[in-house]
């Protein structure tokens, strides 16, 4: 999935792609829309430090099963995706 596809979780919570990476897809709550063309500045492959303008695009909820890979919530595998990112 690319940055800017809208999910839905079973339980309702809809949420937007805004990383996908070693620790899954990363999605922050509610509907956005992306500036993908903005978006490789948060990995850290590319910058050491993520820019301030950048910070409100970090996930807040990883599409896989719960474990302890990060701060973020583990919100399991299972969803259907509402809209897909632009191609």
């Amino acid at each position: 999935m690319k940055p800017g596809t809208i999910i839905e979780l079973p339980d309702g919570r809809v949420g937007t792609v805004v990383y996908h990476g070693l620790y899954g897809y990363g999605i922050k709550w509610g509907q956005w829309v992306v500036p993908v063309e903005r978006i490789l500045r948060l990995c850290p492959l590319f910058n050491e430090e993520i820019p301030e303008d950048m910070r409100q695009w970090e996930p807040e909820a990883y599409l896989r099963e719960p474990g302890s890979i990060s701060e973020a919530d583990c919100v399991g595998e299972e969803f259907t995706i509402l809209a897909e990112a632009d191609k």
